[in-house]
């Protein structure tokens, strides 16, 4: 028997196999103003008729303020469920799971979007500078994802991800590098944890009780150990699953990887992660091939793999290594197409 081809649940959402798509932002695929064009549709199109059997969507601005570039995607307001609706329906067609990541790019913001740009304190090191949060923003940000929650429910997801990882907005809350704020969100765990937190409790309040809520984290969070602390914190409010990644920055946990271990310290970082909680861990980063995938889940490192660039170089990589079929290999491009232009990865050049 295939593990990888097993089903997995998700509280009581089963997927088919488990094989995820991470969000991957389409730099140039939505126009300036961050609704869906029939270029997203068919992208996610082609993921779906791949074979995954989740596909987070990419991640999607809660604010309009906090884009991380002028065309992410937005979910700001009721304007955009219809098109959001459309990639949710056309993931469903072909038998996958789809989830939609809600993010805030915080002091990542591009000075495009916003030349103000808001952080849980004041931050500069030397090349960025961002300004601390009132009260009243940080009350007003934290209902801006609990209004994307409710609308992406309402376009058809079958669940959402928040963005706790990459240097965006909640890690900003979470990082003793960046949070220095002496009020009720900024100093002790519960303190930094409260932004996330508040978010989380007043989301399960406002959706169906089998919406799925996860998020996605670093296992280097402050070390590994207090990012342990927050992956229980997040169990214990509810969440279903933890999508386990990198930080606000790419400072490597203290733990080596273990000789015959298949995977960097992130996806090792997220095998400790899995020991310690009993909801659903993804494991992300340079996982690219059938057998690191089949090595984690054969050996319940994790419960599922998500593997980003291979389904960009080739689509139908899911399909391929099910079949035993040779799959496209990406060519590992520095930097990578997709963060200008899709159309642009060779893979896909006619």
């Amino acid at each position: 028997m295939d593990v990888l081809f097993t089903p997995q649940k998700i509280k009581d959402l089963e997927i088919k196999n488990r094989i995820v798509v991470p969000p991957m932002v389409c730099f140039s695929f939505a126009g300036e103003d961050g609704f869906v064009t029939e270029k997203n549709i068919i992208h996610y199109e082609n993921l779906a008729k791949g074979g995954s059997g989740l596909i987070i969507v990419e991640a999607t601005c809660v604010s309009k303020d906090g884009r991380l570039s002028p065309d992410q995607l937005g979910i700001w307001t009721d304007d955009f469920i219809e098109g959001l609706s459309k990639i949710a329906e056309v993931c469903h067609k072909y038998g996958a799971k789809v989830f939609i990541q809600l993010h805030h790019g915080g002091l990542r913001t591009h000075n495009a979007v916003c030349a103000n740009t808001i952080t849980s304190s004041d931050y500069t090191d030397g090349k960025i500078s961002s300004r601390g949060m009132s009260i009243e923003e940080i009350y007003s940000v934290q209902q801006d994802f609990i209004d994307a929650t409710i609308r992406a429910e309402k376009a058809g997801f079958d669940g959402i991800e928040l963005h706790g990882a990459h240097s965006y907005l909640m890690t900003q809350f979470f990082s003793e590098k960046v949070n220095k704020r002496e009020d009720g969100y900024g100093g002790n765990f519960e303190n930094r944890m409260r932004f996330a937190t508040e978010i989380i409790t007043s989301i399960k309040k406002n959706v169906k009780e089998n919406f799925i809520l996860g998020i996605r984290m670093g296992c280097n969070e402050n070390g590994l150990e207090n990012s342990i602390a927050m992956a229980k914190k997040f169990e214990a409010l509810g969440l279903d699953y933890l999508h386990v990644s990198t930080g606000f920055d790419n400072t490597q946990i203290d733990l080596e990887v273990p000789k015959g271990f298949l995977g960097n310290w992130i996806v090792y970082g997220a095998a400790k992660i899995k020991e310690q909680v009993n909801i659903p861990v993804i494991a992300v980063n340079s996982i690219k091939s059938g057998e690191e995938a089949r090595f984690l889940i054969d050996n319940k490192f994790v419960d599922l793999v998500a593997i980003g660039r291979a389904q960009l170089a080739d689509y139908n990589f899911v399909n391929h290594i099910k079949e035993g079929q040779p799959v496209v290999k990406c060519l590992g491009c520095r930097p990578c197409k997709w963060f200008t232009n899709g159309d642009n990865c060779p893979r896909h050049l006619k």
